[in-house]
């Protein structure tokens, strides 16, 4: 692993406590947030980058969010919950958690890796990953834990994440709800139409095998069958 903290130059050092205050985590060894914010540009310097980290960052952050995910709702059907988890751990709201903490400023990196990049959700998403690998080696289980929950898991955008995800197939998780609870697969019928040929509507029925079911209208089939999986399923969960 990386070498002590006086292997780094004192002005290192004191940006390094910075972010380790704003990350919520005190370092005993600064050395290893510093090589979680070194890219494997430097390597021809002899300093190792945050790759290695970054494996064990990403795997931590899929077992963490997993762990709140099943904890938080046990109604929620397997796929959704892989669904909600690949929303929470992509690029896009990592560079994201990246770009708040600011680490890109932090980032050492050879002169072969463009500004374009720097700022790239990859190399972004890449970091907070690399930093959370450093925070679980510092600090344990706990820690990383907690940074998981302070930075990546705000309730909010954990909300958001879980209603992305229940809306954008209301078929599928109206279907994985009802493998969970062994109801069937769901059944689409229209059951009437109405305006004129270009303005038509349709109503599309869904329902089970047990009689229950719920409609929807829209200007298509596939609108109408959205709306009413969405209906049936908030029937089914009792809201």
């Amino acid at each position: 692993m990386p070498s002590s903290d006086d292997n780094l130059s004192d002005a290192r050092l004191a940006t390094l406590r910075t972010l380790s205050a704003a990350l919520g985590h005190e370092f005993a060894d600064l050395a290893l947030l510093d090589r979680a914010l070194t890219h494997a540009s430097l390597g021809n310097e002899g300093k190792k980058s945050y790759e290695r980290l970054e494996f064990l960052g990403d795997a931590f952050l899929n077992f963490a969010v997993a762990d709140v995910l099943f904890k938080a709702d046990t109604e929620v059907a397997e796929g959704q919950l892989t669904e909600t988890r690949a929303r929470i751990v992509s690029q896009k709201p990592l560079a994201a958690a990246a770009r708040r903490l600011d680490l890109v400023t932090h980032l050492l990196s050879g002169k072969g890796l463009r500004d374009s990049e720097r700022h790239g959700e990859r190399i972004l998403a890449d970091l907070v990953e690399a930093v959370l690998g450093a925070i679980l080696i510092d600090g344990g289980v706990t820690a990383a834990r907690a940074f998981v929950r302070r930075h990546l898991l705000p309730k909010g955008e954990l909300a958001e994440a879980a209603a992305a995800t229940a809306t954008k197939d209301a078929k599928t998780a109206l279907l994985h709800w009802c493998q969970h609870h062994h109801l069937g697969q769901p059944i689409y019928e229209v059951v009437g139409t109405s305006g004129l040929q270009h303005e038509q509507e349709f109503q599309v029925r869904a329902r089970l095998a047990d009689g229950r079911a719920a409609e929807g209208r829209e200007r298509s089939k596939r609108a109408a069958e959205k709306l009413a999986a969405e209906a049936l399923l908030r029937a089914l969960r009792g809201e």
